[in-house]
């Protein structure tokens, strides 16, 4: 009988939760305009510079949004429980940049804060290095002038927000396909990116044509 050494590689993700257990987690709750539902942001000790840019991205940049780049997800608004816990962590140990929590698998935080207000609450979560590092247009920078490290902020005010709603529609409509969803949320990035790059330069943000032959 051949004797199995046990394994020496750890559980992905366990050292992290380690480090979320020993540090302890700190909340921030977001309070938008007009009819955005509250978030309620739950992020390791440590994180708080990330939960302040989150912060910026959900209650400035995406008020200030034009209505016909927020348009498409007006009814995911109007569906979501005036509350969503949105669990913040550097990175998943699966590589996904979100996960929606669906009914019955929200998290013991979420469920007890759910009880406590007598209210049902709904539950993502969201890699914000992830994030930050996720190029869904790497050459669109081309044509966007010369931002320098603010062109990096930009990125992740769209892409944070992209993911964001990515999950929450989800949520919402469950019977839609991650095709569908996965499309509206990669063309809500690239609208958003056009108007960030547009109000901070004056330059456009895309693929850039060749200028026309004499």
């Amino acid at each position: 009988m051949r004797v199995r050494r046990p394994s020496l590689v750890h559980p992905p993700g366990i050292a992290q939760r380690l480090l979320e257990w020993l540090r302890g987690r700190d909340q921030m709750l977001l309070r938008p305009a007009g009819e955005l539902p509250l978030l309620l942001l739950s992020f390791p000790r440590g994180g708080q510079a990330a939960a302040r840019e989150i912060e910026a991205a959900y209650t400035r940049t995406l008020p200030g949004l034009r209505p016909e780049t927020r348009a498409p997800y007006e009814p995911v608004f109007r569906s979501l429980p005036v509350m969503v816990a949105v669990l913040l962590r550097p990175v998943n140990p699966c590589g996904c940049l979100g996960h929606h929590h669906p009914r019955g698998a929200e998290s013991r935080f979420a469920r007890r804060l759910s009880a406590d207000l007598g209210h049902p609450i709904a539950e993502i979560d969201l890699a914000y290095e992830g994030i930050r590092d996720w190029q869904p247009e790497p050459l669109s920078s081309l044509a966007a002038g010369d931002l320098g490290g603010r062109m990096r902020e930009l990125h992740f005010q769209a892409a944070v927000l992209a993911v964001l709603l990515h999950e929450m529609e989800h949520l919402t409509f469950p019977d839609r396909s991650e095709t569908e969803i996965r499309a509206r949320s990669n063309e809500f990035y690239a609208m958003t990116m056009r108007e960030l790059v547009a109000a901070e330069s004056g330059a456009y943000y895309g693929m850039a044509s060749p200028p026309p032959r004499p």
